[in-house]
């Protein structure tokens, strides 16, 4: 099994979702799409245009929005692999950024959510609400209701057309969906680990000009809490969505 990452930033790599494939032993090929190099040689390496040669596709988070594809050439890049792996009914998986360009690449808007909600983001482990679709959902069946997974965005999204809707919270309601049998969007990042939630934890201290104290304040009680849960949830996802390929 090979697997095709797109890590956007480097701040939002793949984190679980890359150690549980190679525990399963699959091969990795990891892109860093703003640079167009291939993260494990170094070698140029942009975007590719088909999902030949690999068995499943996974798109990463980043601080970039899908409306930006005039500054981010990468954009339409993944939003036609997104639809080639689809058509070609291999898996795929879209975290934060990736559940938006997933979502625009079958038609749906993205917007900020400041524009449309109540909010201007989400931050934090937040509770879902499971909904009807995940029951009997291959890879969410048994996902426990009002699990906290880490969330951090600004974006959202509508749902596109033919949509099964997975998850939703009342201040930003499009949290999860799959189109088709083997193609899912996950706004919450079900990838993170205690190294990455240390590293952003640095990020958001400086983005918000705070004290680092402050923010690990807040966020520490929350992964002692969650982070153990959350882990646990995204291995199992991970090896339910490898077993479509």
């Amino acid at each position: 099994m090979h697997i095709l990452y797109l890590v956007n930033a480097l701040d939002s790599g793949p984190g679980v979702l890359l150690d549980e494939a190679a525990r399963a032993g699959a091969a990795a090929t990891l892109i860093h799409t703003t640079e167009a190099t291939d993260l494990a040689t170094g070698a140029k390496r942009d975007v590719p245009e088909t999902a030949e040669g690999f068995d499943g596709l996974v798109v990463m988070g980043g601080v970039m929005g899908v409306y930006e594809e005039a500054r981010y050439p990468f954009i339409e890049k993944t939003r036609a692999l997104i639809r080639d792996f689809h058509g070609a009914e291999k898996p795929v998986m879209g975290v934060c950024l990736g559940s938006q360009l997933v979502a625009s690449a079958f038609g749906a808007p993205v917007y900020r959510m400041r524009d449309k909600l109540d909010t201007h983001e989400e931050w934090g482990f937040l509770p879902q609400t499971w909904l009807d679709g995940a029951a009997a959902d291959p890879l969410l069946k048994d996902a426990p209701q009002g699990l906290s997974i880490m969330q951090w965005h600004g974006d959202t999204f509508d749902m596109p057309d033919g949509a099964v809707p997975l998850s939703t919270r009342a201040t930003c309601p499009s949290q999860a969906f799959r189109i088709g049998a083997r193609t899912y969007a996950f706004q919450f990042h079900l990838e993170m680990t205690r190294e990455g939630l240390d590293g952003w934890s640095v990020f958001r201290a400086k983005a918000e000009k705070k004290p680092l104290p402050e923010i690990e304040a807040l966020i520490e009680p929350q992964i002692a809490a969650h982070l153990g849960p959350q882990d646990a949830f995204a291995r199992r996802v991970m090896r339910r969505w490898m077993a479509f390929a």
